[in-house]
């Protein structure tokens, strides 16, 4: 305790010297143990933006002589596009970037990086309001503040153009207020703008021939409605009672995890196999490995397993999880076919579903003879003439009073016609234990894009949860693991995603609010006391230690998606979580402003002018609102670090080059470059440069463009210096965008624009605190007029918010029926687009029977004539001894692919 209370009035000694800008001698200096303002941004474009500069110069050098690094879509064939085939001269591309318009970004880089480059020119646009505005501003603050006066003023450069530097109650600050109408007005009528740019441009993506656009996702099917065939009648007989063609098609999702886990399998043998082949045929080695031992066999096991040739070896096992995942998928699918019942019973069900009606309470039920179910007094086909079964045998099951083991019996007495399954593999896909159990959700797509926005938008059940349709993601982004989740699990887990990113926004305060601290200088000293020496003794070494916490906070930080992305995962979201999802980019900007600006500034602030109002509560209103602007520099430091730094390492393309290096190395090392696709292809999670990572847009735009623009809303009226500096990061942000869109990164995980509606919510929502902010810091400083002027601009963009959240984002979400319609008669007889979804949902495992090797760009298939061939080839004993060279144990590179696998 002793040394807590010595800490404490050690500390308070601190604050003061900090608090009082001038010295005994009157020169008006700062402590020698403080940093001002000014220095701090000085030292932080000393270092940074140096560096940025550096790295930008190297990268315009060496931009024309390295274009398989620096133009990735004129090199590759797979990922390339027109507006990348010229690369321009050394400065010529800063300028012919620009060129290309929206559209054209769109369709060849995706809707996601147009909306990105439009996000980052409306803070150019932004930040050049303020810098008009600070044409007034920083004179008037400058002139007519206590700056003025010897005696008051204020020795920081940066702080005598804020409005820290206005005495209380200055008639100067009504110059404030209109800037912030000037400036918050600019705002709402750039936003506006960029609406009606959004809404044209996201209606021509909903009207491409994309699988999507076509396609709902159905969730929560009742049991009625748990078959392919029960799923096309019930649109069928909604939309059109004649024409069938309107459901392209429909995939009911199923549970198939023993068929999963034999592809998977598969997957995990087919890269062995091919490089065994390809060492085969470019080297002329035999290659093989140590089967798994029999735990029968104990002399094996000591051993480590026999050693036999690799390449019969998993050529028979390839041929046998072939002829396996066929049969498997033969008998899953003739269990639909067999779920699919007869077609006067279907109608029957599509009726009920329709009129609001269950199917075995309906008052209909006795009159139609129970051609959907079961009564409770009578069980089906007690009339021998009917040969169908019911809608689905999950349907049976939601209608019978009876136990599990008398629907298997009754299932089995029903299925008359054609029906192979006994009773007690109708039991085990009842329970769910065997492969081909229906899941309550289906993929169903339209033949039409009209009818598609039509099912996407009506409510199709009664219940709440029941049947709802929503935009379903790409095909290849479909996350089935959590396809059929119960609602209950889904609310569950996200009131769980919900409670844990609470507790880590709590438990991250304590480090954010420490590393903040380390920017002052004097508290830094205090807790590392041999720093003290140096920072009296050099000036350098104090701004140098000034630069310490945003770089510690922004390292740290970088952390956060991490922990955020896994906390997504636990709310079933049908799409793959990756640090692309929209739901992380909403928890990352709502982290990082409420941490990074509120924990690390207002809350800071307040700790740092506690000691002041404790001593003088007079003046608590004028240190808080003198402390708020100053907190700008520290801002400012964190998106130069955060943003140049990084934009810099982006452009010269270190991280991806020295990876495709390592890469290399590997693969010469484990001999996986022997064919141009190994020598192409990802290893040991080593990427090529010719397989580019995706750009996450969400992270980026969560954790960082949100950052800037909060604090230019809050700081450009404060402290108008800030908007020069936002002004620089959005323009270099936008060149350095511009250009790897354009030129690097592949269309991946594209949205489709829903990041650009989450993010302009969020910046909606930023726009109205930062009002409210200054109006407080206004408030503080005694100018009520002024501040209370700033009520209506307030009102304003409350109401603003309130206006486009009516109409404007719900609009974003469908296309208008009459484009539906140009689009269907433009697509009228046209077949091709049938074949295009026929199929697109259909689970991955359920696509390929077969699946053979592909070596040298020459596919086989698996069969046996391919494996008597190589057989023939690689053979086995002293035949392929002599005929195909020395054999080689190649056991290193089987468990480094085993592991990547």
């Amino acid at each position: 305790m002793d040394r807590l209370f010595d800490y404490t009035s050690h500390f308070n000694r601190l604050l003061e010297t900090s608090t009082n800008s001038t010295d005994n001698s009157g020169d008006n200096t700062t402590s020698t143990t403080e940093t001002t303002q000014t220095e701090i941004l000085q030292t932080t474009c000393q270092i940074y933006v140096s560096i940025y500069m550096i790295l930008f110069i190297l990268f315009i050098f060496l931009r024309p002589k390295f274009p398989r690094l620096y133009n990735i879509k004129q090199s590759n064939e797979k990922l390339n596009t027109p507006i990348a085939q010229e690369s321009y001269g050394h400065l010529a591309w800063i300028f012919k970037i620009f060129q290309f318009n929206y559209d054209e970004i769109a369709s060849q880089c995706g809707m996601d990086a147009v909306t990105t480059i439009r996000l980052l020119e409306l803070g150019v646009k932004l930040s050049c309001v303020a810098v008009v505005n600070s044409i007034y501003l920083m004179p008037i603050y400058k002139f007519t503040g206590v700056g003025g006066s010897e005696e008051e003023g204020i020795s920081d450069p940066v702080m005598e153009v804020s409005l820290s530097n206005l005495s209380q109650g200055s008639n100067s600050i009504y110059a404030t207020t209109i800037a912030a109408y000037i400036f918050f007005g600019s705002a709402m009528y750039l936003i506006a703008n960029d609406f009606s740019w959004f809404i044209s441009l996201r209606h021509k993506f909903l009207s491409q021939r994309r699988v999507q656009n076509y396609t709902i996702y159905l969730s929560g099917l009742p049991k009625e409605l748990q078959s392919n065939h029960a799923i096309r009648e019930y649109f069928t007989h909604c939309f059109s009672h004649h024409d069938s063609d309107i459901v392209a098609d429909v995939q009911l999702a199923v549970k198939i995890p023993k068929l999963e886990k034999k592809v998977g399998k598969r997957d995990k043998i087919l890269p062995k196999l091919e490089h065994a082949i390809n060492l085969r045929d470019v080297k002329g080695k035999i290659p093989v490995h140590r089967k798994v031992p029999n735990l029968d066999n104990p002399k094996l096991m000591l051993c480590g397993g026999e050693k036999v040739e690799s390449i019969p070896e998993w050529m028979e096992e390839l041929e046998e999880l072939n002829d396996e995942i066929g049969r498997e998928i033969d008998r899953i699918e003739e269990l639909q076919e067999q779920r699919r019942g007869g077609d006067d019973g279907e109608d029957d069900v599509v009726k009920s579903l329709v009129l609001g009606k269950e199917g075995s309470s309906s008052n209909e039920e006795d009159d139609e003879d129970v051609e959907v179910g079961v009564s409770k007094e009578t069980t089906p086909l007690q009339n021998t003439t009917r040969s169908s079964v019911p809608t689905s045998v999950s349907g049976t099951v939601n209608l019978l009073s009876g136990t599990i083991t008398g629907t298997a019996n009754l299932m089995s007495d029903t299925v008359v016609s054609g029906a192979t399954m006994g009773a007690t593999m109708v039991k085990s896909i009842i329970t769910g234990s065997e492969d081909g159990a229906p899941r309550n959700a289906a993929f169903v797509s339209f033949s039409s894009v009209t009818y598609a926005n039509l099912a996407r938008q009506a409510v199709h059940n009664k219940e709440a949860w029941s049947c709802v349709a929503m935009e379903p993601p790409l095909p290849e982004l479909v996350n089935w693991r959590n396809v059929g989740k119960s609602n209950h699990s889904r609310q569950g887990g996200e009131l769980l995603s919900s409670v844990l990113t609470f507790l880590l926004c709590i438990t991250w305060t304590v480090p954010v609010g420490f590393f903040a601290s380390l920017g002052n200088v004097s508290r830094l000293t205090e807790v590392l006391p041999f720093l003290a020496e140096p920072v009296q003794k050099y000036d350098w070494f104090s701004a140098l230690l000034a630069q310490l916490a945003p770089l510690i906070l922004v390292a740290f930080v970088t952390l956060l998606p991490h922990f955020l992305l896994l906390f997504s995962k636990l709310e079933g979201l049908i799409e793959v979580e990756s640090m692309q999802h929209h739901s992380l980019m909403s928890k990352l900007a709502s982290f990082t402003i409420i941490q990074t600006f509120f924990i690390s500034t207002i809350a800071s602030t307040l700790f740092r002018s506690l000691q002041g109002i404790v001593r003088n509560p007079a003046s608590a209103f004028r240190i808080v609102a003198e402390a708020l602007p100053a907190q700008a520099a520290y801002l400012i430091q964190i998106i130069i670090i955060q943003n140049l730094l990084s934009m810099g390492l982006e452009l010269l393309r270190l991280t991806p080059g020295v990876t495709d290096l390592l890469r290399r190395i590997v693969a010469k090392m484990l001999g996986h470059n022997l064919t141009e696709k190994e020598r192409n292809e990802t290893f040991l999670g080593l990427r090529s440069l010719d397989d580019p990572l995706e750009f996450y847009f969400g992270r980026e735009l969560g954790q960082k463009t949100v950052l800037i623009q909060m604090v230019m809303f809050v700081y450009v009226c404060m402290s108008p210096i800030t908007s020069y500096f936002t002004l620089f990061v959005f323009t270099a942000l936008v060149i350095g965008f511009r250009n790897q869109f354009i030129y690097i990164y592949p269309i991946a995980n594209d949205s489709g624009g829903k990041l650009w509606i989450s993010f302009t919510k969020i910046s909606i929502v930023c726009m109205i605190v930062a009002e409210l902010i200054l109006f407080a810091v206004i408030l503080l400083k005694g100018a009520l007029i002024p501040a209370f002027l700033l009520l209506p601009l307030i009102a304003a963009s409350i109401m603003f918010d309130a206006y486009f959240k009516k109409r404007h984002f719900t609009i974003t979400k469908f296309l208008p029926v009459g484009e539906c319609a140009l689009v269907d008669s433009q697509n009228e007889g046209d077949e091709s687009l049938k074949e295009l979804l026929k199929g697109s949902y259909l689970q991955p495992a359920l696509k390929e029977r077969t699946k053979g090797v592909s070596t040298n760009d020459n596919p086989t298939s698996g069969k046996s004539e391919e494996i008597d061939h190589a057989l023939a080839i690689g053979g086995t004993g002293e035949q392929s001894r002599s005929s195909s060279g020395e054999i080689v144990d190649d056991d290193i590179f089987y468990q480094a692919v085993d592991e990547e696998t």
